[in-house]
C-alpha cells in the first residue's frame, strides 16, 4: 500500500508540474518558441489538473490538493475566453454559414463528408489538405455549390473552397519559409457583404519542423490579412491553439477576432476534453460570430468547425 500511494503522489505531483508548466507556456508564449509549443496543452492541463486534485484529496494530501484546485481553476480561468460562445449579435442582421474541415489525405469516408456538407447546408465550404482524388470524389457537391477554386497539386497547396455565390480574383501564395505553405486569398459577395477570404494550412511546430517556422508565418500571414482593410475572414488548420503567439500574432495584425467556442479539432480519436483546437476562423471589420459548432468525425484527425456569422456593419463590406 505505501509503494502504491507513493507511486500515486508522484503521478499527482506529475500532472500538476505539467498544468503548472502549461500555464507559465501560456504567460510566456511571446518570448520564446518553447513556451508557445507548452501552451498548446491548456485543454489538456485543465483535465489533469483536475483528475490531479480528486486525487489528492482521495489520498487525504490538503495542500497538494490545494495547490491542485488553485492550478485547475487558474488553467480553466485562462482557457475561458476562447472556449466560451460568441457574444449575442442583433437578431436583424444577414447571416451566412461557413464549414471547414481538414479533411484529410487518406480519407475514404467521402459519402458521409457529401453527407455531412449536405447536411449542414453551408455557403462556403473549405477544405483542407483536399488531392486530385479527394477533389474528384467531391464533384458532386457542384449541384450545391457552383463556384469552385482549388489549388490542390500547385506546389504544397491543398486548399479548396466551394461556394453558393461567385468567387471572383483568386491569389495563391507560398510563405517565404522553407516548408512554402499555402495562402489563397479570394473575394467573393454573400449576405449581401463583398468581403475577401483568407485561407491557409500552415505548418506543424517543433519537433516536426524548424522551430523558427510557424511564427515567421504567422507574421508574414498577418501582413498579408492587415493588407485588407475591409470585411474579412480568414480560416484554415493553423496547427496552433487560440490562446498562443501564433494566433495572437495573426489577430492582432492582421485586424480580425478568432472564432470561440468548446471543443477543439485535433486529435479527433481523443476524448473531446483533450483535444486542441487547431482549426480555426477568424473575422474582420464588419462581420461578427454567432455560433461555433465542432461537428463528428469523419475519416479525418480533424473535426469539421461550422461557423455561423453575421453581418454587423455593412459600411464595412467592399
Amino acid at each position: 500500500m505505501r509503494y502504491l500511494l507513493f507511486v500515486v503522489k508522484l503521478a499527482v505531483l506529475g500532472g500538476l508540474g505539467f498544468a503548472l508548466v502549461v500555464l507559465a507556456g501560456v504567460a510566456g508564449s511571446s518570448l520564446h518558441w518553447s513556451f508557445d509549443l507548452a501552451a498548446q496543452f491548456l485543454l489538456p492541463a485543465v483535465v489533469v489538473a483536475g483528475a490531479a486534485t480528486l486525487a489528492a484529496a482521495a489520498c487525504r494530501w490538503p495542500r497538494i490538493a490545494g495547490g491542485g484546485l488553485a492550478t485547475a481553476v487558474a488553467a480553466y480561468l485562462v482557457a475561458a475566453p476562447f472556449t466560451s460562445a460568441p457574444s449575442p449579435v442583433a437578431k436583424d442582421a444577414a447571416r451566412f454559414k461557413v464549414l471547414l474541415f481538414n479533411v484529410w489525405h487518406a480519407n475514404w469516408r467521402l459519402d458521409d463528408v457529401r453527407e455531412m456538407v449536405r447536411d449542414t447546408d453551408a455557403d462556403i465550404v473549405v477544405f483542407v489538405e483536399a488531392t486530385p482524388r479527394i477533389i474528384g470524389e467531391l464533384q458532386p457537391l457542384g449541384a450545391l455549390y457552383p463556384y469552385r477554386f482549388d489549388c490542390v497539386g500547385s506546389g504544397r497547396c491543398d486548399i479548396a473552397v466551394f461556394a453558393r455565390t461567385r468567387l471572383s480574383s483568386p491569389a495563391v501564395k507560398a510563405t517565404a519559409d522553407p516548408d512554402r505553405s499555402p495562402v489563397v486569398q479570394i473575394e467573393t459577395q454573400v449576405a449581401g457583404c463583398r468581403m475577401k477570404l483568407f485561407a491557409t494550412h500552415m505548418t506543424r511546430p517543433f519537433p516536426n519542423r524548424p522551430y523558427w517556422a510557424q511564427r515567421a508565418q504567422a507574421e508574414e500571414i498577418a501582413g498579408d490579412v492587415a493588407g485588407w482593410p475591409g470585411a474579412k475572414l480568414v480560416l484554415g488548420d493553423f496547427n496552433a491553439a487560440p490562446w498562443g503567439y501564433v494566433m495572437r500574432t495573426i489577430a492582432e495584425r492582421g485586424n480580425v477576432r478568432v472564432l470561440t467556442g468548446a471543443g477543439g479539432t485535433w486529435h479527433s480519436r481523443l476524448p473531446p476534453q483533450l483535444r486542441i483546437p487547431i482549426d480555426h476562423m477568424l473575422a474582420g471589420p464588419g462581420l461578427s460570430f454567432v455560433s461555433r459548432r465542432v461537428l463528428p468525425r469523419i475519416g479525418s484527425d480533424h473535426l469539421p468547425v461550422l461557423a455561423e456569422i453575421a453581418v454587423t456593419d455593412p459600411g464595412q463590406c467592399g
